[in-house]
């Protein structure tokens, strides 16, 4: 049994969940480790969309910790100690806050439920079919086969209607000519001195639209709107997006996907909007090396 803990924010959620979709087509069981709990983590928002969580019951989870633990998996243990330090006990602490949050069970830190924590790479490597995984976050090549890539694109979609504000402004994306989304990732990246988007890619990006495409409307989505407001004030036809709030982080992921033209930051949000992007003939552009910078 594998189990998939989808966490964090909408990103990382999607690419957990997509993982646990790519093990399912290999025949693997697998189960998911899901938690609601705000203190513990951010807003879980996969079941807004039509995907299918088959989520671990209490059984489930104590037939997983009785599993007799793969001798190999000893060996990625001591890999992912020496060698994935940092992001190994990072995802330890995510599988076992949620099996203790979640189900009220407190497995020993022993050495065969520490190698149950494994990273995705060992499953795709070692063909791996026990274990909990919690880090991939971005598409993979994998992922890219089109029968299995419009099976999800199908699934990402909302269960429920939009509330008025929020349809107002897909109905001002799908009246446009040419609406082009754009994703600006600053928030807490600021603080852990993640590198962002420096705003003359975002200019020179946009300038190009306005050269190439027949009427763009710019769609601004961003959790630092005031910079982004700043920064982008000589620009004309610009929908500053700032209706949702954190907890209603997927509404901008599907208005963003609506937009036909993206221009996106360093960030797994960004990766998975150009994963599930069925514009035809889109204009994409996503940020190098060269075009990101750590604010001081």
């Amino acid at each position: 049994m594998m189990l998939i803990c989808p966490h964090s924010g909408l990103g990382n959620q999607i690419g957990n969940y997509v993982f646990a979709e790519f093990l399912k087509e290999k025949g693997v069981d697998v189960k998911f480790l899901i938690t609601k709990d705000g203190k513990l983590d951010r807003e879980f928002v996969l079941d807004k969309f039509n995907v299918e969580l088959p989520c671990a019951g209490k059984e489930d989870i104590e037939q997983f910790l009785a599993l007799k633990t793969p001798i190999f998996s000893y060996k990625l243990l001591v890999y992912n100690i020496l060698f994935r330090k940092r992001t190994y006990f990072n995802s330890l602490y995510k599988v076992l806050a949620r099996i203790r949050k979640e189900y009220g069970l407190y497995p020993k830190k022993t050495p065969a439920f520490l190698a149950k924590t494994i990273s995705f790479e060992d499953v795709l490597k070692y063909g791996c079919r026990v274990g909990a995984v919690c880090d991939c976050y971005s598409p993979i090549p994998e992922f890219n086969d089109g029968n299995f890539k419009r099976k999800i694109c199908g699934q990402f979609k909302l269960k429920e209607q939009m509330n008025e504000e929020n349809k107002q402004i897909f109905d001002v994306i799908k009246s446009a000519k040419n609406p082009v989304g754009v994703h600006i990732r600053r928030g807490d990246y600021l603080n852990l001195k993640i590198p962002v988007v420096k705003s003359e890619f975002l200019i020179e990006k946009m300038e190009y639209m306005m050269k190439t495409l027949i009427e763009p409307e710019f769609f601004i989505f961003s959790d630092g709107m005031d910079w982004a407001k700043e920064t982008l004030k000589s620009f004309n036809d610009v929908h500053f997006v700032d209706i949702n709030d954190e907890a209603h982080g997927y509404l901008d992921f599907i208005l963003m996907n609506e937009c036909i033209h993206r221009i996106y930051s360093a960030s797994s949000f960004s990766k998975w909007l150009k994963y599930l992007n069925e514009h035809q003939n889109s204009i994409e552009f996503t940020p190098e090396n060269k075009d990101l910078t750590i604010e001081t």
